[in-house]
């Protein structure tokens, strides 16, 4: 069964739905592009304080980046539901285990207009930027169909992955505000023993 995914206007009105194969298959010639929604996690081993990406193979898009756990949200879904599925595809960490996600905020990234060619797709995303705090890194499991590796780097390593674009989080001149108050908030929630912030009880952390 195809995948579908809700389409909407940037300023977040909705448009319809498709297929993901459908969305892809648009280009800027055809009309402009609509925006879909997406969602990233970090996945943090709580006893070591390191942070979980994975490595995109050859026959990938974007092979050979790091990625964090990310995927398209689908149709009549939120947010933080579509996360949950897609740590259980990704990493195997079953929705018991994601039950405590903390809403780090949101980054809007239109990829048709990057200035890195190498990461000009033609999507347009909302991006929901998530973190989790795993006791038992033992759990997790990657999805060979996804990458072909994991490792853990410790949050300044992290960052500066992402700074110096070796990740597929596109960390460009008029994204960088975005990211960076997304980082501060990863830092605070990395390094607490316990928080739960007011962003975290707003929209993005809520379960339908």
């Amino acid at each position: 069964m195809a995948e579908m995914i809700d389409i909407f206007t940037e300023q977040g009105e909705k448009l319809g739905t498709i297929s993901k194969r459908e969305y892809y298959s648009l280009t800027c010639a055809d009309k402009d592009i609509p925006w879909i929604n997406c969602a990233s996690c970090f996945v943090i081993d709580n006893k070591n304080k390191k942070i979980l990406f994975t490595k995109r193979g050859k026959r990938f898009l974007d092979p050979g980046k790091l990625d964090v756990v990310s995927g398209h949200i689908r149709s009549g879904e939120i947010p933080i539901q579509g996360m949950v599925r897609e740590l259980a595809e990704e990493v195997s960490i079953d929705e018991n285990d994601s039950r405590n996600l903390q809403f780090l905020g949101k980054v809007k990234v239109d990829y048709t207009t990057l200035e890195d060619e190498t990461n000009r797709k033609r999507l347009k995303c909302d991006v929901s930027i998530y973190a989790l705090k795993i006791d038992d890194i033992n759990l997790i499991k990657i999805d060979h169909k996804e990458a072909i590796s994991k490792g853990f780097l410790n949050y300044d390593d992290a960052v500066g992955f992402v700074e110096n674009s070796m990740t597929r989080m596109p960390y460009e001149e008029k994204l960088k505000p975005q990211y960076d108050a997304i980082f501060e908030e990863l830092r605070d929630y990395m390094f607490s023993k316990n928080r739960i912030t007011e962003k975290a009880r707003k929209e993005g952390n809520t379960r339908c």
